[in-house]
């Protein structure tokens, strides 16, 4: 029979064991909330004159009252404030060798088409000297570096890398955290549309997901994917549930560029006081009072 001191002992030290194994609820649940809202027309146009009148919010299911409200639209030449931050995460692992030069090609296009103020550091998935800092001229050198086919690809270990990437750079830019930050995946779109974990997924798997999405959602960062090749484009994942969208042009890729910078520079913000009680990850609903107009906001924080 053990001792009392010792059971007690087992006791705390199995109790703390469980506990840890639980996920705690973000310590910002009882702060102030901004949703950032990309609304586009039927042409993809950016919506602008928009009145917080014309927004609802939901969160968890339950309407919340919006207290603040801006439009943000950029960026103005010679207007620092107005920079948009869009990084670039090359895919090094999902797409063959002979697919480097496609890559490179897009990247290279997203470069060209951003404005001199904006920020557009660029980030090799699997090299870990690449951080989301650096002006244009590091941007080219590390698209010109850059290598497809690299890395071995392995579905679950290889998605986990992507989404760790993702909540790395996430903390890294979210200085100001009232302002719209995008991180844009090149490449596979078995890499790079991560959809959420099914109950079959890895532990490890599971716990990036949520963190990529805590990162994503404290920073005001979304996540887009442009995978150019034939694939279908699925709904959800990782860049519906913060706010972005996943394209796969075949042929031209111009559209989906000058769309993602748009949504970076255009948009509104929302404000409110959270109504309901802690949990691991909040549901979030932003509809548009506006015919014909498609909002994106992030859909999990």
């Amino acid at each position: 029979m053990l001792h009392a001191p010792v059971a007690a002992l087992l006791v705390a030290l199995l109790s703390a064991g469980l506990l840890a194994r639980q996920r705690q609820a973000p310590t910002t649940d009882i702060d102030f909330v901004e949703i950032d809202a990309v609304v586009v027309d039927k042409r993809d146009q950016p919506v602008h004159g928009l009145q917080a009148s014309d927004f609802t919010v939901k969160e968890d299911g339950t309407p919340v009252t919006v207290t603040t409200f801006r439009e943000v639209t950029g960026p103005v030449p010679g207007d620092r404030d107005s920079a948009r931050t869009v990084v670039l995460l090359l895919d090094d692992a999902g797409v063959l060798p002979t697919g480097t030069q496609t890559l490179q090609i897009v990247a290279r296009g997203f470069v060209e088409r951003a404005a001199p103020l904006d920020e557009m550091p660029v980030i090799r998935l699997h090299t870990e000297a690449d951080d989301p800092y650096g002006d244009r001229l590091t941007a080219e050198s590390r698209i010109d570096a850059f290598r497809a086919g690299v890395q071995p690809f392995a579905f679950w270990s290889t998605t986990r890398e992507l989404l760790d990437r993702v909540t790395q750079i996430a903390k890294v830019v979210a200085g100001n955290a009232g302002k719209r930050k995008i991180i844009v995946c090149i490449g596979s779109p078995f890499l790079c549309h991560v959809n959420e974990p099914p109950s079959t997924a890895l532990h490890s798997f599971e716990t990036a997901w949520f963190d990529a999405i805590h990162a994503a959602a404290a920073g005001n960062v979304s996540y887009y994917a442009l995978t150019p090749a034939r694939a279908s484009v699925r709904s959800g994942g990782l860049a519906d549930a913060t706010g972005g969208e996943v394209f796969a042009p075949t042929s031209d890729v111009g559209p989906a560029i000058d769309r993602i910078l748009r949504d970076a520079g255009n948009y509104y913000v929302l404000g409110y006081w959270p109504a309901g009680q802690p949990r691991d990850v909040h549901r979030v609903e932003v509809k548009v009072r506006q015919k014909g107009a498609r909002v994106h906001a992030r859909r999990l924080r």
